[in-house]
């Protein structure tokens, strides 16, 4: 019975129904099927949304577009610029080190890629950078958005699997920046081979200038973040600081925001928000049935079967995650199949804050391989570039996004690390 309820879900979701219509459309017919009281799908909905940790995700959201509504975005490239736009390719490298800075602020890729694609990509193609490079790099170091905290995946996956977000959000300091030090690394290589050009040479006072300005946008990220590692706030209360921050900056400060453009922005969290929690909801129904029919426990036991070599299992828990990973939204894959893999993790010895970095790096793979790609697709849709296109060079980056994956995986002091000193 459960087999076949997964074959229904994906069926609907090819058949390009909503995934949080898919997810309770399959629940509602598995518990009708299973001759369960259909009274349950409204409860379940009810308690599987019902959570205080939940209310963080729209007040991320709420932040990331506060911060994107202001001057922020422009002052944090001026710093990206005067502190990397020196080296061979100084563009493409401002535009993963704005991508790793507009990541503390965000948590979500999709919003950073929209946001990153209409400045970067015209001024890269100006600069005389292949336009299908330029949409490439844009498009990986937005990914870097649910790496690095906050990210709205890690909350998610904390809630799913009860693991402290805190302890999430630390883990991907460390495989977010070796990522963001790849991306530089393979455009550097590209840069060479090439010819692309130098942005700007080196200066320190330039450098002191950008700083000044874009030092109070970058110590919302860092209260925010700082106090939830600290201990001295919850995830929901440091994303409510973070909004309060944003409000003081655009409104007070900067002055960017007005009556009208908040009342906008307002409306895009709710809707954002809405798609997230809808799939939270339907997942919780089809989750609840799911575990009532040991389906986590069949997998494990099905995918564990197949080998018991560790590096070979943790290798097929990455192609698992890679392939579900091109046909989900991150938000549903972690939902709907992490609970199916934790208890293979946990068999092989996985902690699961390292395993929520591994499942995030794999996702983020997703967001870029299609068919839904919704990462690329955001970034190809801005700039007009067809997706093969874009994948003449973005190939080579997702080869690069593989290398870290298998970094991470096989290495778990990368996202441990800084829990050490805990």
């Amino acid at each position: 019975m459960a087999w076949l309820v997964l074959v229904l879900l994906f069926a609907l979701i090819l058949l390009d129904m909503p995934i949080g219509f898919a997810l309770m459309v399959t629940a509602a017919t598995a518990m009708y099927l299973a001759d369960i009281n259909l009274i349950m799908v409204p409860i379940q909905l009810f308690f599987g949304t019902n959570s205080i940790v939940l209310l963080a995700i729209p007040l991320f959201i709420l932040m990331g577009e506060l911060m994107s509504a202001t001057t922020i975005s422009e002052r944090v490239i001026g710093l990206a610029a005067a502190l990397v736009g020196w080296i061979r390719g100084g563009l493409s490298h401002v535009n993963v080190v704005t991508s790793m800075f507009m990541a503390e602020m965000s948590g979500s890729a999709v919003a950073d890629a929209a946001v990153m694609s209409k400045i970067f990509v015209p001024e890269m193609e100006k600069q005389g950078y292949p336009r299908s490079f330029a949409a490439s790099i844009t498009a990986v170091s937005a990914t870097l958005g649910i790496i690095i905290p906050p990210s709205i995946p890690m909350v998610l996956y904390g809630v799913t699997t009860n693991t402290s977000i805190k302890d999430l959000f630390i883990a991907g300091i460390v495989p977010g920046v070796i990522l963001g030090g790849a991306f530089m690394a393979a455009s550097y290589v590209f840069a060479l081979k090439e010819g692309h050009p130098v942005d700007r040479r080196f200066e320190l006072g330039r450098l002191g200038v950008a700083l000044w300005r874009a030092v109070v946008p970058l110590m919302i990220p860092v209260v925010v973040i700082g106090g939830l590692i600290l201990g001295f706030v919850t995830p929901t209360e440091a994303a409510g600081i973070g909004v309060a921050a944003a409000l003081v900056f655009g409104w007070v400060l900067s002055r960017d925001l007005t009556l009208r453009r908040l009342y906008n922005l307002l409306v895009t969290t709710a809707r954002q928000t809405a798609v997230v929690m809808m799939i939270v909801g339907g997942s919780a129904v089809l989750g609840q049935f799911l575990a009532n029919e040991q389906l986590p426990q069949q997998v494990a036991s099905a995918l564990g079967g197949v080998t018991e070599n560790w590096v070979a299992q943790i290798l097929l828990i990455n192609v698992f995650l890679l392939l579900l990973g091109m046909f989900l939204h991150a938000s549903a894959a972690i939902i709907v199949v992490v609970p199916l893999l934790m208890p293979l993790a946990q068999q092989i010895g996985l902690d699961p804050v390292h395993f929520g970095v591994i499942v995030c790096l794999n996702l983020g793979i997703g967001q870029q391989t299609p068919p839904v790609a919704s990462v690329l697709l955001t970034v190809c849709s801005t700039t007009g570039l067809k997706i093969e296109e874009a994948m003449i060079y973005g190939k080579w980056f997702i080869a690069t996004m593989f290398v870290v994956l298998l970094l991470v995986s096989f290495t778990p002091a990368t996202a441990l690390w800084f829990r050490s000193f805990g």
